[in-house]
């Protein structure tokens, strides 16, 4: 059974699939890019973590740290090629903690109109004055950070991979721009580690950038690829990581990821870095039904990552579509306002290692005869 709201009660998860309100269908709506949150290694690294340190750490991270949490942001920071990491309870704190910590009021943060919510968020709470410009439009950018001259500090903040439509910002020339503008660009990796560029290492490496490069910092999510577990990081050169560890008050007065969850991260990196296996099982699965949607003549719009979307338009049959979906064993929930805009409605399909092929190819002949 749904929830009075609406919501989905999620049952038993594997191989791509889950139970859905009480019934099997072919998952296309969740951010386990890697099928690792039910891999057995990570599974296990969780259960022995809290035979030793129990539910949780009892105190904040400033004050004290275990073991397990030091070997995750020292594992992050070699898997990223970045200084230094510090962990957040989630991605979106660590936007926050970002963004209300190098900059404020006096600076100016030029952020990507199509930006996730909790940098929309974290940008209000920052006190800075906020320029929006269109969503991956180097011109924009360029005339915004004119505008933005004479402000003490800039910063630029986009979504690496986009979660709407899944692609890229182009980071390279964004970078460029920073540079010549003495900003900061502050990458969202939250859909794209463990998933994009060379092994998994991100959006900065996919447009031919290092993420040690001068000027750039990256913040991101454990939930997705990494584990499925709650957690989120900031990782950059080592000042700026020391600064957020001094000063920022999401880290200082928040209660730190639990050992179950570090060590479900911990594990899930171990996997990325020595086996390939997970990421190109992914990206064929990507292919296949890509491809499997193009031979039904669907299109997506253009991706660079593990997120097809299908652009509908109409809301209601938008959330129609889905409700047919479900009925016929495939959960590929509706996205629309306000989570995207009016007139914007769509199906998000997020493809996972896990996936069987058949599964992706009867999921894009069903959808092709309901859109028929």
């Amino acid at each position: 059974m749904s929830r009075a709201d609406g919501r989905s009660l999620i049952g038993r998860r594997g191989g791509g699939r889950a139970v859905v309100d009480g019934a099997d269908m072919v998952m296309l709506g969740s951010n386990d890019y890697l099928g690792l949150s039910t891999d057995p290694r990570v599974i296990a690294a969780s259960r022995a973590a809290l035979d030793v340190y129990g539910t949780g750490v009892g105190l904040y991270p400033v004050f004290a740290a275990t073991p397990l949490h030091e070997e995750l942001a020292a594992s992050l920071a070699a898997f990223l090629g970045t200084e230094a990491v510090v962990l957040y309870g989630s991605g979106g704190a660590a936007n926050a903690g970002v963004l209300t910590t190098l900059v404020e009021a006096g600076d100016v943060i030029l952020s990507d109109r199509l930006n996730h919510a909790s940098i929309i968020d974290g940008c209000r709470l920052s006190r800075a004055d906020v320029l929006a410009y269109g969503n991956r439009d180097v011109a924009d950018l360029t005339a915004a950070l004119a505008r933005a001259a004479g402000a003490r500090r800039r910063l630029i903040i986009t979504d690496g991979i986009f979660s709407m439509e899944g692609g890229a910002a182009p980071l390279d020339a964004m970078l460029a721009l920073a540079c010549a503008h003495d900003a900061m660009l502050v990458v969202d990796e939250a859909h794209a580690s463990g998933v994009v560029g060379p092994d998994g290492t991100g959006t900065a490496p996919l447009c031919g950038i290092g993420n040690d490069a001068p000027g750039l910092v990256l913040t991101g999510s454990l939930s997705k690829a990494l584990g499925g577990a709650s957690g989120g990081f900031v990782a950059g050169p080592r000042d700026v990581i020391e600064r957020l560890e001094r000063t920022s008050r999401g880290w200082i007065f928040s209660m730190g990821m639990t050992t179950a969850n570090v060590a479900a991260a911990r594990a899930a990196i171990d996997i990325v870095r020595s086996d390939q296996a997970p990421l190109a099982r992914l990206r064929a699965n990507v292919e296949i039904l890509r491809t499997a949607l193009a031979a039904q003549g669907l299109g997506v719009h253009p991706s660079d990552s593990a997120i097809l979307a299908l652009a509908i338009g109409d809301e209601d049959r938008t959330r129609s579509l889905a409700a047919a979906l479900r009925a016929r064993g495939v959960y590929a929930p509706a996205v629309a306002y306000p989570i995207v805009a009016r007139g914007e409605a769509r199906l998000r399909l997020q493809v996972s290692a896990a996936h069987e092929p058949a599964d992706l190819e009867r999921a894009a002949g069903i959808l092709a005869d309901l859109m028929a």
